[in-house]
């Protein structure tokens, strides 16, 4: 009988004897494996990319093909001898191969969904990505792509880690996530109160790839789509799997212990808990609350239910978070500090807390506003005497703008006055043609820490970096220029590296990962990306609260019907509108708002330079729903009152539509009508719903925009 012990894996190049053996095993399977080009085993075997199990006495009884592209490896055959499986052969191949293959990103391969191997690939530490529609001509087959990640992209990671950093990161367990996707799509007596928006504000709420695979076990092809997508709207924890591997050994002997036995999906999903750098897994298994205390002392992770979540919370939930309706009925205006107000706005900004002595605050200060030719020093205040915020910039390096100080103070506007100054000045140092936006303040408040780290700076050795590049490009373009200015500036900008390497080798396809790329280097654009983009009309009463202030200034002559202030200060807002003729809008995409010269029954009232396309924002999320639930989920982001948006019409299910949008860049030069008509060879364009524009058209009007 076949044991480990006898098993030996190696590779085999074109000249060994078992390569006649690998082609008589797939020859007596072709039908499930499918088949190769002529010449294939050969070609495989001379990169010495078979590997084969060879047992003592059967000789060769198993091989494994794969191939590399770019950083993946991917698994072709994967076949054992009938009268040996069972028996760990195919878990020693593919152990094999992870070791060969440690370096790269992982390995992939698709499996048809009939063939029923979804345990076995997930017992070998795959995660079932996503569902791929076969090519058999006699028969409608679905495939099951499964990847096993060894080395996520460093760059996303640490957004992620930042991100997490900022705010208490929660791991759900698969009871809880199923719950939250039955109360986020169907109507419950009882909405799980997780879902509640204060509960965001506070906290994330994060999942880990086994997830994937236990989504993979439902029959139904649009459960499983759904639910997908669901699942990708949390943050994913990465997880080392060679860790992961050793801890679920160490949790099999756990559970051996005190003589509970969990399922190989439940034993997974825990073992990456574990693993991953959440320490707070919130589950209402109850056979897992019970063995909490001792999991704690084992393995360093708290197991809680939800309702011991909120005690948790009751400190947090008073601490000040981004919600710019806050900033609702205040007079905010912008100034130049004075020579002789330093003494006045060290009560407001100094930060003891972080050992900052007054009259260190105080020099500083009065050597910015010395050399005013060098700093600029701006204060936004309430009142002539209720400062809010400081910030100072300097201008000395041709490629950056630095941020010398950035205070926000203690109250209640601190984080939504902290990401608003941050975007700000990241506009700033674009519109000034710099690459790069440094934050060298020694004393930031925990407020700006957070919105810095949201807003994915990188950490280096004396601040916070954050590449802001002004250009639009192809990817291939776009490596090259991230490439050549890297090796002109030093070590600590080799973060673009890794972006500029993917680029190049065109990794990354997908649309939302494209989308982060553009986001981290807001305001570039990829050129050749595929990233959807939609003109959408706005009237100007709307445009002017939600991005315009160009619109909104016109209007400060008349309080009753001023801009809110929030908007001024949001990054991020909701828009309503009917869901009929919306034209495929959905997230991840690009807007291009054109406000439109009509304004209720008349044309454009109260306002000019309206009948342009005047800004452009990213899409993060569109909603279909009633209006008041709708209403209810994005209060917070402001400007709309629940009359406002029962107005809107309704389909036949009486559902609307919401669109979340946020980073919204405003047009240095709007671009008209006639010119969107030359632009896109149309004599006529009726912008009365969303219009999907061709790519190279939206590069064309940006172009025109940022001019």
């Amino acid at each position: 009988m076949t044991t480990n012990a006898q098993i030996k894996i190696e590779a085999i190049d074109n000249h060994s004897p078992y390569l006649a053996t690998v082609i008589k095993l797939w020859r007596a399977n072709s039908k499930t494996l499918g088949n190769l080009p002529k010449g294939a085993f050969e070609e495989r075997a001379t990169h010495r990319q078979i590997l084969v199990a060879l047992d003592s006495e059967a000789g060769c009884i198993g091989y494994l093909l794969y191939r590399r592209s770019y950083d993946w490896f991917t698994i072709t055959h994967l076949c054992i001898d009938p009268s040996c499986r069972g028996k760990g052969v195919a878990k020693q191949l593919v152990d094999r191969l992870k070791q060969i293959t440690t370096s790269s990103r992982g390995i992939k391969l698709s499996c048809r969904r009939d063939y029923n191997l979804q345990g076995m690939w997930s017992s070998f530490g795959f995660i079932a990505c996503e569902d791929l529609e076969g090519r058999s001509k006699k028969k409608k087959t679905i495939l099951t792509r499964w990847v096993l990640e060894h080395n996520p992209l460093p760059l996303f990671s640490r957004i992620i880690e930042q991100q997490l950093e900022s705010k208490l990161c929660v791991m759900i367990a698969p009871d809880i996530f199923f719950d939250l996707h039955k109360d986020e799509n169907f109507d419950t007596e009882e909405p799980f109160f997780l879902l509640a928006d204060w509960i965001q504000t506070e906290l994330t709420l994060c999942i880990n790839d086994e997830i994937f695979n236990q989504i993979n076990k439902i029959e139904k092809t649009h459960e499983r789509n759904s639910l997908r997508s669901f699942a990708e709207t949390f943050p994913c924890l990465p997880c080392d799997n060679q860790k992961m591997e050793i801890n679920q050994i160490l949790l099999q002997n756990f559970l051996k212990k005190y003589q509970v036995e969990f399922n190989e999906y439940k034993l997974r999903y825990i073992a990456r808990a574990i693993t991953s750098d959440s320490h707070l897994l919130l589950t209402k298994d109850e056979e897992l609350l019970d063995l909490g205390n001792r999991i704690h002392e084992s393995f360093i992770l708290s197991v809680i239910h939800p309702d011991e979540l909120i005690n948790q919370l009751d400190e947090l939930r008073h601490k000040p978070d981004y919600q710019p309706v806050r900033l609702s009925g205040t007079c905010l205006e912008q100034t130049r500090v004075k020579i002789g107000e330093e003494d006045f706005l060290v009560n407001y900004f100094q930060n003891s807390q972080r050992d900052e002595y007054q009259t260190e605050f105080q020099q500083h200060l009065r050597r910015f506003l010395a050399e005013s030719d060098k700093f600029e020093c701006v204060l936004v205040r309430e009142e002539v005497n209720q400062p809010l915020a400081l910030i100072v910039y300097g201008r000395q390096k041709k490629d950056e703008l630095e941020i010398l100080m950035l205070r926000v103070g203690n109250n209640k506007l601190s984080s939504t006055l902290a990401h608003h100054l941050i975007f700000k000045s990241i506009c700033l140092s674009a519109r000034e043609q710099r690459q790069f936006t440094r934050i060298t303040d020694p004393y930031l408040e925990e407020a700006v820490l957070t919105a810095i780290q949201e807003d994915a700076f990188v950490q280096v050795k004396n601040g916070w970096l954050k590449a802001n590049l002004p250009v639009v490009k192809s990817s291939s373009e776009f490596s090259e220029y991230l490439t050549h200015l890297v090796s002109h500036l030093g070590d600590e900008y080799n973060f673009l590296m890794v972006i500029a390497k993917n680029l190049e080798e065109h990794i990354i396809k997908d649309a939302q990962a494209l989308v982060d790329i553009e986001r981290f280097l807001f305001p570039a654009k990829i050129s050749d990306s595929g990233i959807p983009t939609f003109i959408i009309p706005i009237q100007p009463i709307w445009a002017k609260d939600l991005f315009d202030e160009h619109l909104a200034n016109q209007m400060l002559p008349f309080p009753d019907f001023g801009a809110k202030p929030e908007l001024s200060f949001n990054r991020e807002a909701v828009y309503y509108r009917s869901v009929k003729n919306s034209r495929g809008l959905n997230a991840p995409c690009r807007i291009l708002w054109y406000v439109s010269e009509t304004q209720g029954e008349r044309k454009g009232k109260g306002f000019y330079d309206v009948g342009y396309i005047r800004a452009c924002s990213y899409v993060d999320e569109v909603i279909i729903g009633k209006p008041k639930e709708l209403y209810r989920r994005f209060q917070r982001l402001g400007v709309y009152k629940l009359s406002h948006v029962e107005k809107i019409p309704t389909d036949k299910n009486g559902d609307i539509m919401a669109i979340r949008f946020s980073d919204t860049e405003l047009f240095k030069n709007p671009v008209s009508l006639q010119e969107l008509h030359r632009i896109l060879e149309q004599d006529k364009l009726l912008l009365a719903c969303p219009y999907k524009l061709p790519e190279n058209g939206f590069m064309r009007v940006y172009n025109l925009g940022i001019r």
